[in-house]
């Protein structure tokens, strides 16, 4: 399953897309292992072949969660945050950016070792917090998201106050650049768009 352009909405971009950790898959990939040299050692020792058989079940398993974890997508667009997965039955969520009010990641010892880690989003909706767990490179997911909703407050400051001057909003984005919440393509991007309103 990929988020192709036809799942977006008309006009919306697609920023990141996201998946869990591979470690996500470390235990199927254990229990595989010693199922395999556990069941060879049985089949030689008692000259049996046909132990190898008992094998079927768990690659089975370890074949489901794989395309369990290949289908299960974080995908952030310049309006919104969606969660899709499931194999045969597909499920998603998703929040638009203007309704996020918070946005935190949370890694263990391990996780920051390796990468992975869950990304909370407060909405004002009635669900609440939703979290996204095992996922790879947390903290620029979250990074990436806090980006796109400050870009979308800024868009809507801006038809909200028609007042307010174009040095004012380009004063605004500066002090957005300056403190790291878009990146200076994105405030070039943004500029120029301003400008050519004059």
């Amino acid at each position: 399953m990929s988020f192709t352009s036809k799942q977006l909405l008309p006009g919306e971009t697609l920023i990141v897309l996201a998946r869990q950790h591979l470690l996500k898959l470390l235990w199927p990939c254990l229990l595989n292992g010693i199922a395999l040299i556990l069941l060879a050692w049985l089949s030689i020792r008692f000259e049996n072949t046909w132990m190898l058989l008992l094998y079927l079940p768990l690659l089975a398993y370890f074949l489901w969660e794989y395309i369990a974890w290949r289908s299960r997508e974080y995908i952030l667009t310049d309006r919104r945050v969606v969660i899709q997965e499931g194999v045969f039955s597909i499920s998603s969520f998703d929040a638009t950016l203007d309704k996020i009010n918070n946005v935190y990641h949370q890694q263990s010892f391990m996780g920051r070792l390796f990468k992975y880690g869950e990304v909370g989003l407060e909405t004002a909706s009635e669900q609440g917090t939703t979290v996204f767990s095992f996922l790879s490179h947390p903290l620029d997911f979250k990074n990436a998201i806090v980006q796109q909703r400050e870009l979308v407050r800024a868009d809507a400051r801006q038809v909200a106050s028609p007042q307010i001057s174009v040095p004012q909003l380009l004063d605004e984005l500066a002090s957005l650049r300056d403190r790291g919440v878009i990146t200076e393509d994105e405030f070039q991007e943004k500029k120029k768009s301003l400008l050519e309103k004059i």
